[in-house]
């Protein structure tokens, strides 16, 4: 498979040490290029246009800087590549949204690059939780660490990890934040509390940089099990069970390579292998992530429990919310014309009088727009959340 690589950071450079290792992989080419030795034969693209032009290319795997991350998304899906995506694309959910309603045209396949929910470790813990091993449920805790100083806890570090607590349990409904320090830019700690149908409950801890051994439990009435693995998940995890009655034990797992697995999901969602990887994250759980990501920011800086409500987005649908949004600021500038109008004369200034002319030409033209919808394609809707604030 040739494979070319957008970014020059941790993660892409973890990428291209892994194709290097793999001859059933090639490396064709990396913007800005890596000059870390070994990479000294991978040809440098000039821009991203240079790197997409070139012949050949099977997969892209799409990184860089966080705040251009969306663009280059956006642009190899409109080439309709394969594509591995970092996680997160941006600060928010806009470019899973752009290259999920245009996907279907360019034929583009997706995978967010969201390898812990496919760890045998979390199988386990899934399993658990199903067969009632250690008694009635009652929470996944996940405790977490930056891997470094100065990264947004919010809107970078906990898309990454929140997706393995969906696919525990299901759908979040609701969820509360704190963090350290106060407001909705903590970089010290961030404490997420999350609630799932049936009063299902999770709470995320993440600590700034501190290189720890990160944690996922499954707790129930009569013991817990815990699962220990390292950020990169590049070591051996480890499985601990404990029991009320029992001693705790730790069986240590077989090595995991969450780059195959993750690569394995895109071959098979492209038909040419692995099309049994079924539990793997799609564009769907990686935008449901960054909208859970919205909510802990908002949650934060209103101090309140963030409700969310689950709404199919298409284009047909933004169309709907962008019209209604058009609707009322028409009828609030009615409101405020319509006396601006009137007081114009008694002033001197009779040429206001024409103003109120306006209002019926724009509620036609408003109209007109509303009913045959020009332009707007119905297309297979994507369910997204709408945040609303709890009452207190």
């Amino acid at each position: 498979m040739n494979v070319v690589i957008v970014g020059d950071g941790p993660e892409e450079l973890e990428w291209a040490r892994w194709l290097v290792e793999h001859d059933d992989h090639r490396l064709a080419a990396a913007f800005p290029g890596f000059s870390e030795p070994g990479f000294d034969g991978v040809p440098r693209a000039n821009d991203l246009d240079d790197l997409l032009a070139r012949p050949g290319v099977d997969v892209a795997i799409v990184g860089g800087p966080i705040d251009q991350r969306g663009e280059s998304l956006r642009r190899c899906a409109a080439e309709g590549m394969a594509i591995i995506c970092l996680h997160p694309p941006g600060a928010d959910s806009e470019p899973y949204y752009q290259v999920a309603l245009s996907r279907a045209e360019t034929g583009a396949v997706i995978i967010p690059d969201l390898p812990l929910r496919l760890h045998p470790g979390v199988a386990e813990l899934n399993e658990s939780m199903a067969s009632d091993e250690f008694g009635a449920f009652r929470v996944v805790r996940l405790e977490a660490d930056s891997g470094a100083l100065g990264v947004d806890l919010v809107r970078v570090v906990l898309p990454q990890f929140v997706d393995v607590i969906r696919a525990l349990l299901g759908e979040i409904e609701a969820l509360s934040a704190t963090g350290d320090p106060p407001g909705d830019k903590p970089d010290l700690e961030l404490i997420v509390q999350l609630r799932a149908a049936s009063i299902r409950r999770a709470e995320l801890r993440i600590r700034s940089g501190l290189e720890s051994i990160n944690r996922l439990s499954v707790n129930g009435a009569g013991g817990s099990l815990t699962l220990e693995f390292d950020r990169m998940l590049e070591h051996p995890a480890t499985l601990i069970r404990q029991t009320s009655s029992l001693p705790a034990t730790r069986e240590t797992l077989e090595p995991w390579d969450g780059h195959e697995a993750i690569f394995s999901a895109l071959l098979g969602a492209r038909g040419m292998r692995g099309a049994g990887v079924l539990s793997a994250a799609g564009l769907h759980d990686a935008t449901r992530a960054m909208e859970l990501s919205e909510a802990t920011a908002r949650s934060l800086r209103k101090g309140r429990t963030i409700d969310l409500h689950y709404e199919p987005i298409s284009e047909e649908a933004s169309f709907k919310s962008v019209m209604t949004s058009t609707g009322c600021m028409l009828i609030i500038g009615a409101l405020l014309i319509i006396p601006l109008a009137l007081a114009g004369p008694p002033l001197g200034l009779n040429w206001t009088i024409y103003l109120a002319y306006l209002i019926l030409p724009v509620l036609v033209i408003f109209i007109v727009l509303q009913t045959l919808r020009f332009a707007v394609r119905r297309s297979e809707p994507v369910e997204t959340s709408t945040p609303k604030d709890a009452p207190p």
